[in-house]
């Protein structure tokens, strides 16, 4: 329930609760909120489907289209690299803006790219990630294009997502394998 007397309600986000948020992250800067942890375990189902839980327990499924030999049961690993990103950018974006106080009417992030088969089916050598991606942002407010712009530009580099993927951040894989069970039989 909203009280018109202490919330202060923009674009849906209760800025009350950001600025508890911020305080929050400025008290403890090691803290869990200032530098939180996420978890994905992805566990194989069959084909290339498999299924995902997050770190608050949603469930992800992904699969590849069955001109790839899946069955499209969930979203690709591609789309879902390409949705995180405007996700995280539409977060961004959206507080920025409501910190300012500028109502959004609707925004829309259309995020696109190609990805290098050749090389990720071992065709050729290469690169088998995104070439580029493409984000073109659609966004209707009440202020003017200018100052949405002006903000939108300064808050880019603090989108965490994007910042992963522009620069290089070690993945440090580690492998532990489990020999099939074989079946012991009395003699």
């Amino acid at each position: 329930m909203i009280n018109s007397t202490t919330d202060i309600i923009v674009n849906g986000l209760d800025l009350k609760r950001i600025w508890a948020v911020l305080d929050s992250i400025k008290a403890d800067d090691k803290g869990d909120i200032a530098n939180p942890g996420y978890r994905a375990t992805v566990e194989w189902d069959s084909g290339f489907h498999s299924t995902t839980h997050t770190t608050d327990g949603q469930v992800v499924l992904s699969d590849e289209p069955k001109r790839y030999g899946g069955e499209e049961m969930g979203a690709t690993p591609e789309d879902l690299l390409l949705a995180a990103v405007g996700a995280c950018l539409v977060n961004t974006y959206i507080a920025a803006l409501s910190a300012a106080r500028i109502h959004v009417e609707s925004l829309r992030m259309n995020v696109s790219g190609r990805v290098n088969f050749r090389t990720a089916f071992g065709l050729e050598a290469g690169t088998p990630g995104y070439e580029n991606i493409k984000i073109v942002v659609d966004i209707q407010t009440d202020a003017p294009e200018e100052k949405v712009i002006a903000l939108m530009e300064k808050v880019f580099p603090t989108a965490p997502i994007p910042d992963t993927i522009m620069r290089p951040v070690p993945i440090d894989v580690e492998i532990v394998h489990h020999a099939e069970a074989t079946a012991t039989h009395a003699s």
